[in-house]
């Protein structure tokens, strides 16, 4: 139920065609938004809350207007806000065979998940990591930072096509 005496506001938001990691509560994957006049800069910001009512498909940049509302007496480590999709204006797919950088191991933690022989990110996309498996697990055993360079695969899976050590920040 909408409390209709809510604080709100309606944002226009740009979400990115793939998700990135994040330790909020628990490791968690989140959107990399962009607000209002950020709308097209190369800043993008992580969010950790859910859009009631967007279904979020990797691959595509998505256009929407939300409405956000202040919550009343958050729980601790809550966020304050709760998004409302209110319309989709836009949904394009991102450029074929674009690269993208995904933090698989930050400060220590480690956002790959294993199912039998496959490698996930955090048990949510795939990881096709070719003829440097290996290399990829070994590095996740002995680096402190682990970035992967990917491009989308089929059937929402990540494609890794290079290794780096850089940090999140």
């Amino acid at each position: 139920m909408i409390d209709v005496n809510a604080d709100f506001e309606n944002l226009d938001m740009r979400i990115n065609h793939f998700k990135q990691t994040g330790v909020g509560e628990a490791l968690q994957l989140v959107y990399l938004v962009q607000e209002d006049e950020a709308i097209g800069g190369e800043k993008w910001t992580y969010m950790y809350d859910e859009i009631l009512g967007f279904e979020y498909e990797p691959g595509y940049i998505y256009d929407l207007k939300v409405r956000k509302e202040t919550v009343e007496n958050p729980p601790q480590d809550a966020s304050s806000a709760r998004y409302i999709l209110i319309s989709v204006r836009s949904k394009q797919k991102a450029p074929e065979g674009e690269n993208f950088k995904i933090y698989l191991k930050s400060f220590g933690e480690n956002f790959v998940t294993k199912s039998g022989d496959e490698l996930y990110l955090l048990n949510e996309y795939k990881i096709d990591c070719g003829s440097i498996c290996e290399t990829l697990s070994e590095d996740l055993e002995t680096q402190e930072n682990v970035t992967g360079s990917f491009t989308h695969g089929p059937n929402e899976s990540l494609l890794l096509q290079s290794i780096s050590y850089e940090s999140k920040f």
